[in-house]
């Protein structure tokens, strides 16, 4: 699936039979290994997943948009696909989204709507060491 090889890549299949077993991990590694953009694309297809979509939280929106169009380009599609986005006042997503990359108000907004997330499989705090009331308030 991958076009080039990421640090990330050794361990994804770890962390994917982790994720099978047992319902969060934590992963650290150091910038560039591919944390954004690999494991959402690794989850995906998890039978856990099944019609679920996956939240991938950004603490800024240029970030967001950026890690949605790396992850469609990776997979061959056009943001909106598979892999959309959702940021204050624009959003790329469509009913075949399956991961959706958001920044840390939009989840919070989606928390208060629905605070259960229904049809959400998995929820990615990216940049966590970034701390924020509103990313707090997600875990």
């Amino acid at each position: 699936m991958f076009d080039t090889r990421l640090p990330i890549d050794a361990i994804l299949p770890a962390l994917t039979a982790t994720l099978r077993a047992r319902a969060s991990a934590v992963l650290v590694a150091p910038p560039g290994a591919g944390k954004t953009t690999r494991v959402p694309l690794a989850l995906m297809d998890e039978p856990w997943v099944a019609g679920r979509r996956i939240l991938v939280l950004e603490p800024r929106r240029l970030a967001a948009r950026a890690a949605a169009h790396r992850m469609a380009q990776t997979l061959g599609e056009r943001v909106g696909d598979r892999v959309g986005y959702r940021v204050r006042l624009r959003s790329e997503v469509s009913r075949r989204t399956q991961i959706e990359v958001i920044t840390e108000g939009v989840f919070t907004r989606m928390i208060l709507d629905d605070p259960e997330l229904s049809g959400v499989a998995a929820v990615l705090f990216d940049e966590y060491h970034e701390r924020s009331l509103d990313a707090d308030l997600g875990l």
